[in-house]
């Protein structure tokens, strides 16, 4: 379970390009499967401070926009999102990746 007690979750299966600029800046935490996370996205996210990426794969997020900007750039190594037996590994992955983040702790960053 997340300990969310002042954070609420929204969810998009799908953004295009100008869906991703309208809400990017408004989250602390991105959970991204193919989305690309450009350095303007970087720039605009103000409160951004962890990106997952829900597989090994990390080539749609700028990496070093997220240094510059020091956001915490982790994924879920070993787990493909588009393997349906993976699916509910991803999950667990993802809730450990964001409770260790309100701890201020690291689980697999991506360097």
């Amino acid at each position: 379970m997340l300990d969310l007690a002042k954070y609420g979750w929204q969810q998009f299966a799908q953004l295009n390009a100008a869906d991703v600029d309208n809400r990017y800046w408004r989250f602390d935490i991105i959970i991204s499967v193919a989305t690309p996370g450009h350095s303007r996205h970087h720039r605009q996210g103000l409160q951004v401070t962890m990106i997952i990426a829900t597989s090994n794969n990390t080539s749609h997020i700028n990496l070093e926009a997220a240094r510059q900007r020091e956001i915490n750039v982790c994924n879920t190594p070993g787990l493909n999102s588009g393997n349906r037996e993976h699916i509910q590994q991803i999950c667990n992955q993802v809730i450990n990746n964001i409770n260790a983040w309100l701890k201020k702790q690291a689980i697999n960053p991506v360097t």
